[in-house]
């Protein structure tokens, strides 16, 4: 059994949300070959790829599905003379949905339009709008297998010894920060997060920053504050692997974050995480049972402005909660 499967583009956090999806259908579908499409880009070839080497067989990116106009009348030369037995749509764009089904195919799945294109209809009223999206992807798969996936299952992460001997301390101490994301309209301020770090030092945590490669130029003021960054060492990154930073998650309590990537490598390890919200959805972006959320809007505030004195109070609360 041929399948393609299509999402438009794929940081990290997007990827580790289809992970789980991916898995399942790979066990739904033992035999079959797995296409991974996207219009530009994805983690999934390269950064994610440990975690579904197994699941796809080829990659094929920067497909030429674009939500153009024009693309609606013009031949898919990357897909010629190949069939597919199933074709399915992650994404809801009326026209890249076109686009795609214009491919040679058995049976077509897509969410766009209400169903529209789609040979499998929503009968059983799955919800699609405003829900997680790791359930999001599990709806679509209960769709096309016929029988309803209500457990997510945990993704499997390959074990890396290495981790154990950098980070030593006793976890129930360890708490993690990760300061980045990849929209700066996702980002509270670093220098709040150092506030913060100084804060539950004095408390008798030992505190870890997760610093990626875009982060590199806030090394120096974590090490000058003698804060660890256990990906880093000398400067350069330890292994860029993804499941050597998941392998470090699993030796934090917790971890203080922004909506991006880190986040999610934290909570697919089963690490709890307390994510800062603004722009986003957080009933979208937050892992149910793994992610408690601050919408900083809830408070009035936007995340360039949301107070450090209000942040501590609820990560007091949020301490005498887990612990």
């Amino acid at each position: 059994m041929n399948i393609l499967i299509y999402s438009f583009n794929d940081k990290i956090g997007d990827g580790l949300q289809k992970v789980s999806f991916l898995q399942e259908i790979k066990r739904i579908y033992p035999n079959s070959h797995i296409t991974y499409t996207t219009s530009n880009t994805t983690t999934l070839k390269d950064k994610l790829n440990p975690l579904v080497k197994n699941c796809i067989d080829e990659f094929i990116e920067n497909n030429n599905i674009t939500s153009s106009i024009k693309n609606l009348f013009k031949e898919n030369k990357i897909f010629e003379n190949k069939y597919f037995d199933l074709i399915i749509d992650l994404q809801k764009v009326v026209i890249r949905t076109i686009c795609l089904k214009k491919i040679s195919h058995g049976k077509f799945f897509s969410a766009s339009a209400n169903f529209l294109f789609s040979d499998f209809k929503n009968t059983q009223q799955y919800r699609f709008k405003n829900i997680y999206i790791e359930r999001l992807y599990f709806n679509i798969l209960s769709i096309i297998n016929g029988e309803e996936i209500n457990n997510i299952p945990n993704i499997e992460v390959p074990k890396l010894d290495k981790s154990s001997k950098i980070i030593k301390s006793e976890t129930i101490k360890n708490i993690g920060i990760a300061p980045g994301a990849g929209s700066k309209t996702r980002i509270w301020d670093f220098n709040n997060y150092i506030t913060v770090a100084e804060y539950l030092k004095k408390m008798g945590f030992n505190i870890y920053f997760f610093l990626g490669p875009d982060e590199k130029h806030l090394l120096k003021k974590c090490v000058d504050k003698n804060f660890i960054c256990p990906e880093w060492k000398s400067g350069k990154l330890v292994s860029k692997d993804i499941t050597f930073t998941m392998n470090l998650a699993k030796k934090m309590s917790f971890l203080l974050c922004n909506d991006g990537g880190t986040s999610w490598m934290f909570e697919f390890s089963g690490v709890k995480t307390l994510k800062i919200f603004d722009v986003t959805n957080e009933n979208k972006f937050a892992r149910p049972g793994f992610c408690k959320t601050i919408q900083v809007k809830d408070y009035g505030y936007t995340i360039k402005n949301f107070p450090v004195s209000k942040y501590l109070e609820i990560l007091d609360n949020y301490i005498s909660e887990i612990n």
